[in-house]
């Protein structure tokens, strides 16, 4: 009898697709012994875990960070953090200025959260939008309490009275507890109550909260004390700076990664009040991810498809790649000069740096394009790095001095150790002997970067060999890692110019087919599996955890330090350069 009860499926069920079904034994035991997924050497030894699925709930993802990077709890103490007997505004920014917008605001919230003497309240210009979905008109801001022996509490703020508005806050509180649960990993009770207030004068808001039913919860749902605040804000962290990482596609299973506080910092800017805006981002400080997701929050904001966002880049292999995203419609830069662009209302623009005028003015097209609607201009974010242009032309931007308003990105987070003390040892040079195109004032921002520690790997420079003798030393290279785990899609080896790709192609596949290794391609297809072959410039904007460089040369020798920092900088873990 025993036996045959321990046979029966096991009384749980799951929502799927807004449907609610029973889970059969297979599942049940799966989501029951659920465990990280086996990742290469290469992703294990740069990266540490920030959410583990071992402890999880079952629909989490592995959330790891690199190496040397803030931690999920200095990451919360940095952007939300609890100090004993004190109820925080954040970001301070913000308030004051909504604060100073919106006469009786500041006295609204203040009487809403007297009652709670420790914890934070989160202001945003719109939760919906933090949280992937669109935002509502009417909405002033939206307030999130997280408070000692308090539920979580999601205030919505409208302008005036809105049928609708409940039913936005309700959604969006919802949509948050779930995120809490299933991407921030929390494993406590959780609920969070949502509230509508207006601070229209033409409407009373006791009538309109008197109308609104809140749930009481239970006082286990309550956050008891400040480690249990903290714990749900780490969660948030994970949900707010969440990503998915590139990495997901090459490792078969997906994983998050987290913005660093800075690049979030950037990323939680009103698009509304920063129409266009100027980052300046050194090597492997995340310039393309922050493109993403910037052009993801965009169609939140405006309430656009993404056919509506264009994003520009020089070269086709970074172009294909952002295209596969399905996020926009991708460009390089001569296809945006030859053609018209009148379904467009946003841009962004990445390796900026890269750009020349011998097709006309991009710049000044873009503006055009972006500033069509007088009363609503589009987005038009510009990404670029002077450190890694790669030519002495015009490349089209308007002088540092008119690139306002602008931000920086100084917080390197690709690179191993070895590569980023030969990267930083490169820029040093070339703020001893700039060229000609690289403003001077730009040079100061070196004095500002701050580099992620921590992370094992390797550089070598070698200096006059043959060709037989580096693509032999290539092939059995590539060899000794496919025998420790990596794969071809780890590998790029470049050189400088599209030209010399031809002239090398033929000796490196026959000393790699002598090693059975006979995937190679170049780089229009970053997710096949097989080794990169291209030029340094058109493999711009991407990354490979091996990369070899032949023979890096220019036809002027003042811009070769930025060519070996741009090539460098492609490495997250193991460099070789054959000068």
């Amino acid at each position: 009898m025993e036996a045959n009860h321990c046979s029966l499926a096991p009384r749980s069920w799951m929502v799927k697709q807004k449907y609610v079904c029973p889970l059969t034994i297979e599942e049940w035991l799966k989501k029951m012994m659920d465990a990280d997924p086996e990742f290469p050497p290469d992703f294990t030894e740069a990266f540490e875990s920030q959410l583990s699925l071992s402890d999880s709930p079952s629909l989490c993802r592995p959330v790891y960070s690199k190496k040397g990077l803030e931690h999920k709890a200095d990451l919360q103490r940095h952007l939300f953090p609890v100090s004993p007997g004190h109820l925080r505004y954040t970001p301070e920014s913000l308030w004051k200025e909504l604060s100073s917008q919106h006469e009786g605001l500041e006295e609204l919230i203040n009487k809403q959260v007297q009652l709670f003497s420790q914890g934070i309240v989160i202001l945003s210009r719109s939760w919906a939008v933090d949280l992937n979905l669109q935002e509502k008109p009417g909405v002033i801001c939206d307030a999130l309490l997280i408070a000692k022996n308090s539920t979580p509490i999601l205030y919505t703020i409208l302008r005036e009275q809105d049928a609708e508005g409940q039913d936005y806050c309700t959604r969006t509180a919802f949509t948050l507890k779930q995120s809490l649960v299933n991407v921030g990993g929390y494993t406590r009770k959780v609920c969070v109550r949502a509230k509508v207030l207006c601070l229209s004068p033409e409407s009373s808001t006791e009538a309109l909260e008197a109308a609104v039913s809140v749930m009481d919860y239970p006082a286990s749902y309550s956050l008891a004390g400040t480690q249990h605040v903290e714990a749900l804000l780490q969660s948030l962290v994970i949900v707010l700076l969440g990503f998915r990482s590139l990495l997901s596609d090459q490792l078969s299973c997906e994983v998050l990664n987290l913005l660093t506080a800075q690049q979030y910092e950037i990323f939680s800017k009103n698009l509304r009040k920063n129409r266009e805006l100027f980052v300046h981002g050194l090597p492997g400080s995340g310039k393309t991810i922050m493109a993403m997701k910037i052009m993801e929050k965009i169609r939140n904001v405006f309430h656009c498809e993404a056919e509506t966002i264009l994003y520009v880049c020089e070269n086709q292999p970074l172009r294909n790649f952002i295209s596969d995203k399905n996020i926009c419609q991708a460009e390089t830069r001569k296809t945006f000069m030859r053609e018209y662009f009148d379904h467009i209302q946003h841009i962004i623009i990445d390796e900026a740096q890269n750009f020349r005028t011998e097709d006309g003015d991009w710049y000044g097209k873009a503006k055009t394009i972006t500033q069509r609607e007088k009363d609503c201009p589009g987005i038009l974010w510009i990404f670029l790095d002077y450190f890694q242009t790669s030519h002495l032309t015009r490349s089209g931007l308007p002088l540092l001095s008119a690139q306002y308003p602008r931000e920086e990105l100084t917080r390197v987070v690709r690179n191993a150790d070895e590569i980023a003390e030969y990267i930083q040892k490169k820029m040093q040079r070339i703020i001893e002997n700039p060229s000609v195109n690289i403003p001077h004032e730009y040079l100061a921002i070196l004095g500002e970067t701050k580099w992620a520690p921590g992370v094992s790997g390797s550089k070598m420079i070698i200096e006059n060999w043959t060709v037989e003798q580096i693509v032999t030393y290539v092939a059995d290279t590539c060899r000794f890692f496919f025998e420790r785990g990596y794969s071809p899609k780890d590998v790029a080896v470049l050189v400088s110019t599209t030209r010399e790709v031809g002239r090398y192609r033929y000796e490196l596949l026959k000393a790699l087919r002598k090693k059975r290794i006979v995937h190679l391609s170049d780089a229009s297809d970053m997710l096949g599996d097989h080794i990169v072959l291209d030029s340094v410039r058109r493999f711009s904007g991407l990354e490979r955890n091996i990369v070899f460089g032949i023979h890096p040369r220019t036809t002027d020798p003042a811009i070769l330090p930025n060519i070996l920092i741009c090539l460098a900088s492609r490495a997250k873990q193991h460099l070789y350069i054959f000068l």
